[in-house]
């Protein structure tokens, strides 16, 4: 997937500041104690610091935090070098490639929290690769529709409702479009993508799909009814700013921006996915993990014991379950919190529950990696008008089989 809006998510604030200093005693051997690396916006960076604020209070061995500028560049050179995190944040699609990097510790010897009485089944099974467990789930998350009220009155029930809505406001000579949307990410239009029950990859075969008809059809949709009314750069940083300064009545986005909207002024709402006729809207979904990382691996017991302590405490801790779910729109899987109606989470969650379950997991599987580069290049060059979905997807899959050689 691509990496562009997490970097830019890592990039604000005063998050900077931490990564240097970070970094600089990574680079003279200062580092000392234990340490998690985090990759929050602004509002869940806040709700983060709270929770940490919490855990520590009284420790003995405080869990530092770090905030890398490119977390996966920088796991890459200080995990071989024994020089990385404890733990980090990160959605559940590492999982599997870092089993096979060595990245990742086995901590199901260590932890002292019941897995299957405690967080639902799905969020366990994205944290497990072969019977090990390499970190511990507390959220799930997925892209769903946001709509500005001053455009919209009801949200689309159809993407042919959706499409009207569009084309009335569409107007990019004025600055006005029809919809914010990273264009080319497969993970932003993988609801349309997967529409007609395609996929990228099938997991028991190991073999790519994209050049299925029912993908391709996929890539036709976008091509005829969502990419018409973006924005000609396809790109996260030119994208956000179009909704945020309401100059589009929808933007698909995640619930890392809604907080980022409704301050920048625009009372942004959300709203499952419309149907698609023929179809059914089949967004991936990300179960949001705290990695146990291979630095466990030769740490002292105080370390590992404070980092399987972190991971079991903030993944069960009521108020971080709550702040997630209220300030970021993260949808808990603890089973206490998931599906009850009684725990009032607010109606983003809700919403983003329902959209949810529509969606499919990312994928774990190590050959998964090398789809993402290659499959928005081949996005970008049917949004481009440079070739048609076929074609598209023919050299894309043709591209990743010559990787994975």
């Amino acid at each position: 997937m691509s990496m562009e809006r997490r970097q830019l998510l890592t990039g604000i604030g005063g998050l900077a500041a931490t990564s240097a200093a970070g970094c600089l005693d990574r680079i003279t051997g200062a580092r000392q104690g234990t340490t998690a690396w985090y990759d929050f916006t602004d509002a869940q960076e806040r709700a983060f610091e709270r929770a940490l604020e919490e855990f520590n209070d009284g420790r003995d061995d405080p869990l530092n935090a770090e905030a890398p500028a490119e977390m996966e560049k920088e796991l890459e050179t200080a995990l071989p070098a024994e020089q990385g995190p404890e733990t980090f944040n990160w959605a559940h699609d590492w999982i599997g490639r870092y089993h096979e990097q060595e990245f990742v510790y086995d901590a199901s010897d260590d932890l002292e929290i019941d897995l299957e009485e405690t967080y639902t089944e799905n969020a366990l099974e994205a944290v497990q690769w072969e019977g090990a467990v390499y970190g511990l789930p507390f959220a799930i998350e997925t892209v769903s529709l946001m709509y500005n009220p001053e455009y919209v009155d009801e949200p689309p029930e159809t993407l042919s409702d959706m499409v009207a809505i569009m084309e009335e406001h569409h107007d990019p000579a004025n600055n006005r479009y029809g919809l914010s949307m990273p264009a080319v990410d497969p993970y932003f239009p993988s609801a349309w993508l997967q529409a007609f029950g395609g996929s990228l990859f099938d997991t028991e075969s190991e073999e790519l799909r994209i050049e299925d008809d029912a993908f391709v059809e996929g890539v036709e949709l976008l091509e005829e009814s969502i990419w018409p009314y973006v924005p000609d750069d396809p790109g996260y940083a030119s994208q956000i700013p179009v909704f945020s300064d309401g100059n589009a009545p929808f933007a698909i986005n995640g619930p890392w921006e809604l907080e980022g909207f409704r301050e920048a002024g625009v009372d942004a709402q959300v709203a499952p996915l419309p149907d698609v006729e023929g179809g059914s809207p089949t967004p991936f979904t990300g179960v949001k993990v705290w990695y146990f990382t291979s630095q466990l691996e030769s740490a002292d017991e105080t370390a590992l014991e404070t980092t399987i302590e972190w991971a079991e405490w903030y993944t069960t801790n009521e108020q971080a379950i709550i702040d997630n779910a209220e300030i970021q729109g993260l949808i808990p899987v603890h089973q206490d919190y998931a599906g009850n109606e009684d725990a009032d989470l607010g109606e983003d969650v809700q919403t983003f529950a329902e959209t949810v379950e529509m969606g499919t997991p990312l994928p774990t599987h190590p050959k998964v990696d090398q789809i993402w580069d290659p499959l928005e290049s081949g996005l970008e060059r049917v949004f481009n008008g440079d070739e048609s979905a076929a074609q598209a997807m023919e050299s894309t899959a043709q591209n990743i089989r010559d990787r994975w050689e």
